[in-house]
């Protein structure tokens, strides 16, 4: 005997009974976000942990996320980075990326 209720009396099909539902792709990669996409997302975090830092520990933040995330940019474009994430002087203090 097989009862359709399941936990909480939802009813409960296999993924290919009828061919719908089926997922071909993992979650993750339908929404993948831009290079330029993670970079901002990086340099708001950054901004958002550091606050009032100087743009040497900017420079030196972002160098490290950067390449956990698997982005390689020169020296000179992170320090282009650093610059505007900062708050300081020399900073766009949140001008875009």
């Amino acid at each position: 005997m097989s009862s359709t209720a399941g936990v909480g009396g939802a009813v409960h099909s296999e993924s290919g009974d009828d061919g719908t539902g089926v997922q071909d792709e993992p979650v993750l990669e339908q929404n993948a976000a831009t290079t330029q996409d993670q970079i901002a997302g990086i340099v708001a975090q950054t901004r958002a942990d550091l606050g009032s830092e100087t743009d040497e520990r900017y420079a030196e933040v972002l160098r490290q996320r950067l390449e956990d995330a698997g982005i390689q940019m020169t020296d000179a474009d992170v320090q282009s980075l650093s610059g505007e994430a900062s708050p300081g002087p020399s900073g766009g203090g949140g001008s875009g990326v």
